[in-house]
């Protein structure tokens, strides 16, 4: 392994070997065990650590790899909505239009036909408000010809009223005379004539 390889060639370097007895040598080697150690300590840790970050980089790389594809499927499926909304509201729009046209075109003949048919509805109106005034017009007149013939027919009681008068008193008291068993009564005849009416306004 290369960490041994280096471990190695640390621990074992001939040049700094020279000159030194024995002890020396245990020494500095005891030291070099040391720091060889300490260095293995760093480099497993260091390595450690770089696959620790690399497992947790490919993890973050796995999710944002899967979050991606997600929001092009969302996105390609939002599009679609979004073409067929347009498509279905341009549709809706076109029928919209037609039937908003429809509609102007019966308004306007509505219009030409109620502007067609003022002019015969007020002449009609003129015609009927005339023969109105002439049906009451006429119905004045004929109030007026009732209370005319009412103070005739008013006059003529009195005299028929008078002339039954004049003529029934000497004929029931001659009567009267002549008959024995008269009670000399005079005849009351009719109570009256009739007063004269009020003339109709």
């Amino acid at each position: 392994m290369p960490i041994k390889r280096l471990y190695h060639k640390l621990t074992t370097d001939s040049s700094d070997a020279a000159g030194f007895d024995s002890e020396t040598l245990s020494e500095r080697r005891k030291g070099s065990d040391i720091k060889g150690q300490r260095l293995q300590l760093i480099v497993y840790t260091a390595l450690f650590a770089f696959i620790v970050l690399a497992a947790y980089g490919y993890y973050l790389i796995f999710n944002l790899t899967h979050d991606v594809h997600s929001l092009s499927n969302d996105v390609r499926q939002m599009t679609r909505s979004v073409n067929q909304m347009s498509v279905s509201v341009q549709k809706n729009m076109t029928i919209i239009s037609e039937n908003i046209t429809s509609m102007q075109k019966s308004t306007h003949v509505m219009a030409g036909t109620v502007a067609d048919a003022m002019p015969t509805m007020s002449q009609n109106t003129t015609e009927m408000t005339v023969i109105a005034q002439n049906v009451s017009n006429r119905v004045d007149g004929m109030g007026g010809n009732m209370s005319t013939m009412s103070i005739a027919i008013v006059g003529m009681q009195r005299d028929l009223w008078r002339m039954n008068k004049t003529m029934s008193n000497p004929a029931d008291s001659m009567f009267d005379n002549m008959m024995p068993w008269s009670s000399n009564r005079n005849g009351q005849g009719s109570p009256g004539p009739m007063a004269y009416p009020r003339p109709i306004r």
